[in-house]
């Protein structure tokens, strides 16, 4: 009996090791999860939704950005544009907050002036408005935002 639950045990630790190979050399389960295309992806995809969506947001934009180059880092377009009102609405500089919400450092000269997220790890839109603009109701905002984005890229769809 108790040889049984050995081999079971080695079967299924081989079986587990076997699924993290084939999931990029990862041991972290999340990791074998198939996500869905980033930001950046879903803008080069449709080139239709990329021109509506940038017409709509060139206010928001930092000067002389793109849109695909401000959601690079961004696992999903919603998250990026939340960013951008965000941004826009409490006058935090976007690459701040982009580093906040993704954990991914700013390109050269643009990190000087920004604070790296605790443990360098990618936080909450609200807890990234917490962090660079304490005063500002960061729940509010950051749900606010989220609402805005959705509403812009329906209407870009459309």
């Amino acid at each position: 009996m108790k040889n049984r639950w050995i081999i079971a045990g080695l079967i299924a630790a081989l079986v587990l090791l076997g699924a993290a190979k084939t999931a990029a050399q990862s041991y972290n389960p999340i990791h074998w999860i198939k996500k869905g295309p980033t930001a950046s992806e879903q803008l080069a995809a449709n080139s239709e939704l990329s021109k509506k969506l940038a017409s709509q947001l060139q206010a928001l934009l930092p000067p002389r950005t793109k849109l695909e180059d401000a959601c690079t880092a961004f696992r999903q377009l919603s998250e990026c544009v939340a960013a951008l009102h965000v941004s826009h609405n409490l006058r935090i500089k976007f690459n701040c907050l982009k580093w906040d919400v993704t954990g991914v450092q700013p390109g050269s000269g643009n990190a000087s002036a920004c604070s790296a997220p605790e443990g360098g790890k990618a936080l909450s839109l609200a807890k990234a408005i917490q962090t660079l603009k304490p005063e500002a109701d960061a729940k509010a905002e950051a749900k606010n935002a989220e609402k805005r984005a959705q509403e812009d890229i329906k209407d870009a769809w459309s």
